[in-house]
């Protein structure tokens, strides 16, 4: 095995018991995605997404903004958000996942937002950060 395939090893390695040692199973974009279509049909769906909208735009572009101060490039990206009843977040998933999409992550998944309609809640927020 090459070091950078050991490397590459013991990450997966790592992630794996990290994803174990927190008991949740990883959440496919797929599933994220209908999640979130699902929700958005729902009028309560739809009010909070324009909420969302509102409130990351106003109170939670900072990590973007540490990241992109750090070099990473500008790129869009969707940020879907797992979120509990409180609007805690549970996971975190980039598509596609940029620099600055991965910088910013884990600030996130110790975010906090509004509460959601409902308990495990998944919101998509695209950010057109590129011209």
């Amino acid at each position: 095995m090459t070091r950078v395939g050991t490397l590459g090893f013991v990450l997966l390695v790592w992630f794996m018991a990290g994803t174990a040692v927190a008991g949740d199973k990883a959440t496919s974009l797929r599933e994220a995605q209908a999640a979130i279509e699902a929700n958005l049909k729902t009028s309560e769906g739809k009010a909070f997404d324009e909420r969302m909208g509102a409130e990351f735009s106003a109170r939670h572009m900072d990590p973007l903004r540490k990241c992109k101060a750090a070099g990473n490039p500008l790129e869009n990206f969707w940020m879907l958000l797992r979120l509990d009843q409180n609007g805690a977040v549970k996971e975190v998933l980039l598509y596609p996942e940029t620099k600055l999409g991965v910088c910013a992550r884990e600030a996130y998944a110790k975010d906090k937002f509004p509460p959601p309609p409902h308990d495990d809640y998944w919101e998509g927020v695209y950010l057109q950060l590129a011209k």
